[in-house]
């Protein structure tokens, strides 16, 4: 399995779009790696986990043919996560020709159904186009997408809506995708144990940064706890690979920064492009 991280930032952006504070400049000075736009993965070239608005300069900057994506998870209805407006343009007319697959097929929460449906009803098209189908999924959801196995389980996110992290399995290997949450429900460690789950990559909010925290997200300062339950009940090992991902200005640290303070937890920082195979 390969995970390719098309973004990595929280919803501002780094460089946030009208912030001048001391970590957007000199992200701005530095480049590279430095330059985060919203989170976003895309699972081997057909599963996409979330369509934020910067979808289509993910496609320019990677150069992948997103026609061949058959699947996209939605985690919650943020408009850094879930932007429905390119949805349009996957419509066998004027806007796609030749497309690869011939339907990309969303799952979202009831909230997702209701962002995209109001876009819909706002806009000139009478219909969601043909070859894009919008589906429902609750916390504890088990999805056979193609030769992927997918569970919805619950976040610690956005309490006026059901937010979910996912597991994904191809049959051989197991991700874990934590984003966007806080540390995650007791709940949902118990699930992953009760289930056997052995996780081979496992990536983590870390919008916090350095700075302590709480809510609805996690930092470097909170990380480390959820690695050490993962690895006490058995569902991280030895081998699992340990991402942290989803960063913000707020949490003050730039990519080099980063790795230096992660590496020594045992994380490995993601970055804008950034592909892991194992």
């Amino acid at each position: 399995m390969k995970i390719t991280y098309l973004g990595t930032a929280a919803a501002e952006g780094w460089p946030a779009i009208f912030c001048n504070c001391e970590y957007c400049k000199k992200a701005k000075e530095l480049g590279g790696k430095n330059i985060r736009t919203r989170s976003q993965a895309l699972i081997n070239e057909d599963l996409l986990i979330d369509f934020p608005a910067d979808t289509y300069a993910h496609m320019l900057q990677n150069r992948h043919d997103l026609s061949a994506v058959k699947y996209c998870f939605v985690t919650h209805s943020h408009i850094d996560h879930f932007e429905p407006t390119d949805v349009i343009m996957r419509m066998e007319s004027c806007f796609a020709h030749k497309m690869t697959e011939p339907v990309l097929h969303f799952y979202g929460n009831k909230a997702v159904l209701n962002r995209y449906n109001h876009f819909v009803r706002d806009t000139d098209e009478e219909e969601i186009p043909p070859s894009v189908t919008i589906n429902e999924i609750k916390a504890y959801d088990v999805t056979v997408a193609g030769h992927y196995t997918v569970t919805a389980l619950p976040a610690f996110h956005a309490p006026k809506e059901t937010p979910f992290v996912y597991l994904l399995t191809d049959g051989e290997k197991t991700l874990l995708y934590l984003h966007d949450t806080g540390l995650p429900f007791d709940e949902v460690s118990d699930y992953l144990e009760k289930n056997n789950i052995k996780a081979d990559l496992v990536s983590y909010d870390c919008t916090y940064g350095a700075l302590p925290s709480a809510g609805g997200h996690m930092g470097l300062d909170s990380v480390p706890l959820v690695k050490a339950r993962l690895e006490s009940t058995g569902v991280c090992g030895a081998d699992t690979i340990h991402v942290v991902n989803h960063f913000s200005h707020n949490g003050m640290l730039l990519h080099d920064e980063l790795c230096e303070a992660a590496s020594k937890l045992g994380f490995i920082v993601a970055y804008d492009g950034m592909s892991i195979e194992f």
